[in-house]
């Protein structure tokens, strides 16, 4: 990742005919023209100026192997934590530490189905009265219906993101 430098060292000729090294930009919306005898010296100033540029703008210049995503990525990252008492290697840790990949994308058809099917056998059993068993079909019903093509891991207790959330076991929408 190479900075663009808003500074340029340039060779000019004095209309007095002595050659000199300039360094011009703009800094702080001033503009910056300075002359040097040597092209060190010039390129010395440039860097300085660079430097004052950089704080004004309050941002840090640093050597990354991060790419340009990962690196606006990590940015957005800090700002989404500010204000937090932990720090981003702690969410990271709990994150590795507790989040688990999904076995397979079961999707919510066929695990509403087998769960049916279980409840079934409960009622058969005795263990559930017709009431709760129909009550149960019924609203998973619904939440199929409402998440077509969802999948199991998609599933939150909020499920946010629906335009019209579904609460369970109220008969609402």
């Amino acid at each position: 990742m190479n900075p663009v430098s808003s500074f340029v060292v340039s060779q000019f000729t004095n209309p007095s005919g002595e050659v000199v090294f300039r360094v011009s930009g703009w800094l702080d919306g001033q503009r910056v023209r300075k002359n040097f005898a040597t092209r060190a010296e010039a390129h010395a100033e440039r860097h300085a100026l660079e430097i004052l540029q950089t704080h004004a703008e309050n941002v840090r210049r640093a050597v990354t192997r991060l790419t340009d995503v990962q690196l606006h990525e990590a940015e957005a990252v800090f700002l989404r934590l500010s204000g937090r008492d932990r720090s981003l290697s702690f969410y990271v840790d709990f994150a590795l530490s507790n989040y688990r990949e999904p076995a397979h994308e079961n999707p919510l058809a066929e695990a509403i189905a087998e769960y049916v099917v279980a409840k079934k056998r409960e009622y058969e059993q005795g263990q559930l009265s017709i009431s709760q068993f129909e009550r149960i079909r019924r609203d998973l019903k619904r939440l199929e219906k409402h998440f077509p093509g969802a999948t199991v891991s998609e599933m939150t207790a909020k499920c946010q993101g629906t335009a019209k959330p579904y609460q369970l076991g109220t008969g609402s929408k």
